[in-house]
């Protein structure tokens, strides 16, 4: 037996674990799950880590000393010395604050030191963090620990195509950089990459403008949390020429050699200090002259024009790119099969310009396609290219990836919260009424889904032949009124309800409504005809699938609101606790928790 584990290093923000076993992916959990702190910025995978050994000798009766190899998402040899040392000292810090540097008071001022003047790099932190993680885990730490680093884009790469189904495949991987890249085009044959094209961050980047932008337009408490809400501003808006063309003025997208690319006056030959600090500089000052600064509206409160139309040409200009992207690698590639991660990759508005261009015969864009990805990505690249197995490479139809909760602990936790519970087991008719009279419905069982998206295992259920449940749903969950909110389809009737549409189970791809569909669904379509849509298979989530079919057989409508079980600020609850707390404190009508029905009125 072979295992792979990957987690991301350095520490920096959206980290996860992910488990190979025999070419497998079985496990896979983010560390926001544990730590209730959305996308883990600069928290270390320590509890990720530990819950992953846990799985490990649980299922499989394997301790650390089982593990072949670990693999992390970036390669220090690809830095230069002054990146290498800005991340040491990023990691010393981190060591010492979350308590997993061991090396001595002698040990940390020497490597300090030895940061300060560029003659090491961080990897051998992750050592450290690794053979903490275990001792935390209650297992002792073996002697021999191998780390092996895989390129970030790679890793994106690994990532969308062992687990695409396709053989030959054009894998395009946009986020905001890597160790120096922002995006990069590669063909892959029969599992060997071939990098065709790379766009290095300071020539321009997707993922780094979206940051920088939406903080400008006054979404900057969290500048990960900022881009996803201006996806869904952005149809509010409408097309200003003007704005637009400050786009262009910054970006060329009629360069030979490049599908974009900056124009002289933004664009830097190289970095002036390390990598990180170089992109955020670069791109605040593009996203100052596109904006015009930072742009004062309450987001809560009503739709500020200027922001609505800068955030309708960010869009615009984002389908643009990837359009272009898509173009070039077809024209370059004679392969009919795209896969698609990077953190622009979970923009589904431009997976949408891809998918009805009819550039390609089939897509699949990896669920977590930001960087709690990449090690999934960076484990699959080791288990094939470095330790000689085979990946299965089968297209991906779920990821309940997480820890699992046995039905003993959950009844546990039930009978603890003192809620007035009965058992109704996987009999959801009862959940399907209700949700079918107004009430709005926490769904929580089995292992938690891997990504930003609830999948039918953390989930917000409502009626979305209700208007009223836009506004009750968001209301419910601390979010801006105007925010999207997406459904949950039986595969079979995904042709009632939108146009050209293909199975995809994991929320990142959007398609137009069919006409007449804001009359029969009007809280999940958006204002301008689209929604960001899970099918459903009974053999993908059998449950899952049951509660939309009985919700059908009272309505007619093969079709639910489905939303994220957390509240503002939070991320998906991960166990049964969470989900107790979330539905206590929260404005929720009722709980289906893994059999048991609760119901507050």
């Amino acid at each position: 037996m072979t295992v792979v584990i990957g987690f991301n290093w350095p520490v920096e923000h959206d980290h996860s674990v992910a488990v190979v076993v025999d070419g497998e992916l079985v496990f896979a959990s983010e560390e926001e799950r544990w730590t209730r702190h959305k996308h883990s910025i600069d928290e270390p995978p320590i509890n990720a880590l530990v819950q992953a050994l846990k799985f490990l000798k649980s299922k499989y009766g394997l301790s650390p000393s089982d593990v072949d190899a670990y693999a992390v998402n970036y390669e220090p040899r690809l830095y230069r010395r002054v990146d290498r040392a800005y991340w040491l000292r990023h990691v010393i810090i981190n060591g010492v604050k979350y308590g997993y540097y061991d090396g001595g008071e002698l040990g940390l001022a020497i490597d300090y030191l030895r940061s300060r003047v560029n003659l090491d790099n961080y990897l051998k932190y992750a050592y450290y963090l690794i053979r903490y993680s275990i001792r935390k885990a209650g297992f002792d730490a073996p002697i021999n620990i191998k780390v092996i680093p895989v390129e970030h884009h790679l890793a994106h790469a690994a990532s969308a195509y062992y687990f695409s189904g396709f053989g030959n495949a054009v894998v395009l991987t946009v986020d905001a950089y890597g160790e120096i890249d922002s995006t990069v085009i590669w063909r892959v044959k029969n599992g060997e990459f071939e990098k065709l094209l790379a766009i290095p961050a300071y020539y321009g980047s997707l993922g780094a403008l979206w940051d920088y932008v939406s903080q400008n337009l006054n979404f900057r408490s969290s500048f990960l949390e900022g881009p996803g809400k201006v996806m869904g501003l952005a149809p509010y808006g409408s097309l200003d020429k003007d704005v637009y063309g400050r786009f262009l003025d910054v970006f060329d997208l009629d360069n030979k050699d490049y599908p974009y690319i900056l124009r002289d006056r933004f664009k830097m030959n190289n970095y002036g200090g390390d990598v990180h600090s170089g992109v955020a500089n670069q791109h605040m000052r593009i996203a100052d002259f596109i904006t015009g600064g930072i742009i004062d509206w309450d987001p809560r409160g009503e739709l500020d024009k200027r922001a609505v139309n800068i955030a309708y040409a960010l869009q615009k200009f984002t389908d643009d790119v990837m359009l272009r992207l898509a173009e070039w690698a077809r024209s370059h590639v004679n392969e009919q099969y795209l896969a698609l991660a990077g953190g622009v990759a979970l923009n589904a508005k431009a997976n949408m310009a891809i998918h009805y261009s009819k550039l390609f015969s089939d897509m699949f864009i990896f669920p977590a396609a930001n960087d709690a990805g990449t090690t999934v990505g960076a484990a699959a690249y080791v288990y094939e290219h470095v330790l000689g197995g085979k990946m299965k490479n089968s297209r991906l139809r779920t990821v309940y990836l997480g820890p699992e909760y046995s039905d003993d602990e959950v009844k546990r936790v039930v009978e603890r919260s003192r809620f007035e519970a009965h058992y109704i087991g996987d009999d959801v008719n009862e959940v399907a009424d209700l949700v079918s009279k107004g009430f709005i419905v926490a769904w929580y069982q089995g292992r938690a889904e891997l990504g930003p998206r609830a999948l039918g295992n953390r989930s917000i259920v409502a009626d979305p032949r209700r208007t009223d449940m836009w506004k009750a749903v968001n209301s419910i969950k601390g979010r801006e009124w105007w925010r999207p909110l997406a459904p949950s389809l039986l595969v079979e009737d995904m042709g009632k309800y939108f146009i050209d549409p293909v199975p995809h189970q994991f929320m990142i791809l959007m398609f137009r409504f069919r006409d007449g569909m804001r009359e029969v669904v009007p809280a999940v379509y958006h204002v301008d005809g689209t929604a960001r849509p899970q099918t459903v298979a009974k053999d993908e989530n059998p449950t899952w699938y049951e509660l939309i079919k009985a919700f059908k057989d009272l309505t007619g409508e093969g079709i639910v609101l489905n939303t994220s079980f957390n509240l503002a600020g939070e991320p998906l609850v991960e166990t049964p606790q969470d989900a107790i707390k979330s539905f206590a404190i929260g404005g929720l009508d009722a709980i289906y928790i893994q059999g048991w029905l609760i119901r507050k009125r």
